[in-house]
């Protein structure tokens, strides 16, 4: 099923939920929030425990350029699963206004790229360009392996958030649920980078840079019906020292990408025993999410990555891809141009990554065993829209409008002819996400 029949769907049941007489009850459990100082219950605290199971597949394609004009063919196909565990204490300090911490430790991640070729055995344009056709990695059949990432775990960040209800129906009735939460992903662990001179050199998971998001969650129930809706934001902000750096000249992207999402869905109470806060819900939703322009960790970037046998900025050109990790540039020295010279710029992996939507469902259970346990589980499934994983400009236009890729100031120090040139670029393609998430509360 579609996300647009999905959407319409849970619109229709939320405009019949809306036709019934209220009831005093508690909100939707995307609009839970802790509370304190109030007169029965001095303060909350509550700890979850969160599972999240991923596993991802989509077509890696690349532009061979024809006579008409540039065509997509099939080259590889991507793989990767993920097994998080979200750590998150909830504690109340105001009048429904609540703190939370939460670190997700990564307890497996890794991923594969396989051949993808419609009949018979030949090399995939991605391999024959940046293993130099290497008869190593020549494939013996169609689904013949060609990368697998190191298997990486850790903790991923630490978060720091707040949530207020600045409505609350279980104090009135007639208002519905309002949360506006402000949340900090702080990179303080690890980053994760791919050298392919130590291919399990590093195996952490950090991003390289911080999180805010801001959210916001509206639910009201009636009767046996609770439907709500979300929405967020999501701001990245480079670490020093991270993979993600402003390298200068003519660079023309140099953040990592931002995210808005909108979620709308419903549950349904199935049954209620409001005097012992007991209930069973089935949840339903929607989702879409849109990835702005920039860069990010595309299905490619460790394959990308280069060498540490590379050295940057140097003329010894040794362990450096002709492709990839070398640029052929005119120094700028005391505002004297210099000779052109080829230097090794070993490739950072990560690329710039063209807008993209996603959009998806979940489908769940949520059970209140009483005021101190809860359980809840989703499971769900999520595509992302064709975009282009290598798409780098080739840098700021001169005075003639063009750009002068020797001239330092004008070209991108990011940009590959190899992997962005349009005829030459990667395109992600038939990508889709299945999703299991199971969760355990105390509240106390």
């Amino acid at each position: 099923m579609s996300a647009t029949k999905i959407t319409t769907i849970l619109a229709m049941l939320i405009l019949v939920a809306a036709a019934g007489a209220g009831t005093r009850a508690h909100a939707a459990e995307v609009t839970r929030v802790v509370s304190a100082l109030d007169a029965d219950d001095t303060w909350d605290f509550n700890l979850t425990a969160t599972w999240l199971h991923d596993v991802k597949t989509a077509a890696v394609n690349v532009e061979q350029e024809t006579g008409t004009g540039a065509t997509l063919a099939r080259d590889l196909k991507y793989a990767q699963t993920s097994d998080v565990l979200n750590l998150r204490v909830d504690f109340g300090v105001l009048w429904d206004v609540g703190l939370h911490v939460q670190a997700p430790l990564v307890l497996y991640d890794s991923n594969h790229l396989d051949y993808d070729k419609d009949v018979g055995i030949s090399n995939s344009t991605f391999v024959g360009t940046f293993a130099g056709g290497d008869a190593a990695t020549t494939p013996t059949g169609p689904g013949s392996r060609v990368f697998t990432s190191p298997t990486r775990k850790g903790f991923e960040n630490l978060g720091l958030g707040v949530t207020w209800a600045v409505f609350n129906q279980r104090r009135d009735d007639t208002k519905p649920t309002w949360t506006l939460s402000f949340d900090a992903l702080l990179d303080v662990f690890k980053d994760m980078r791919y050298d392919p001179a130590s291919p399990n050199g590093n195996t952490a998971v950090g991003l390289g840079y911080h999180q805010l998001i801001w959210t916001t969650w509206v639910s009201k129930r009636f009767r046996h019906f609770d439907p709500f809706f979300g929405a967020s934001y999501m701001l990245p902000i480079r670490t020093n020292g991270s993979i993600f750096q402003d390298q200068g000249g003519g660079q023309t992207a140099v953040n990592p990408q931002q995210v808005a999402n909108a979620v709308i869905g419903l549950e349904v109470i199935a049954w209620e025993n409001a005097a012992r806060q007991q209930r069973v819900t089935v949840e339903a939703r929607a989702h879409m999410e849109e990835h702005f322009a920039g860069r990010g960790y595309s299905e490619l970037w460790e394959p990308l990555s280069g060498s540490s046998t590379c050295q940057a900025g140097g003329t010894d050109l040794t362990g450096c891809r002709a492709s990839l990790d070398q640029v052929t540039q005119a120094a700028v020295i005391n505002g004297v141009t210099q000779p052109t010279v080829t230097r090794a710029a070993p490739y950072p992996g990560v690329t710039d990554i063209e807008a993209y939507g996603s959009f998806g469902g979940d489908l769940g259970l949520n059970v209140q065993v009483g005021p101190y346990i809860r359980f809840r589980s989703l499971f769900g499934l999520s595509y992302d829209e064709p975009h282009f994983i290598t798409n780098a400009s080739p840098g700021v236009p001169g005075p003639d409008g063009r750009v002068d890729s020797n001239n330092p100031s004008q070209a991108n120090p990011t940009y590959r002819e190899s992997i962005d040139l349009p005829g030459r670029r990667f395109r992600v393609e038939q990508s889709e996400t299945w999703h299991l998430v199971v969760e355990g509360a105390l509240m106390f």
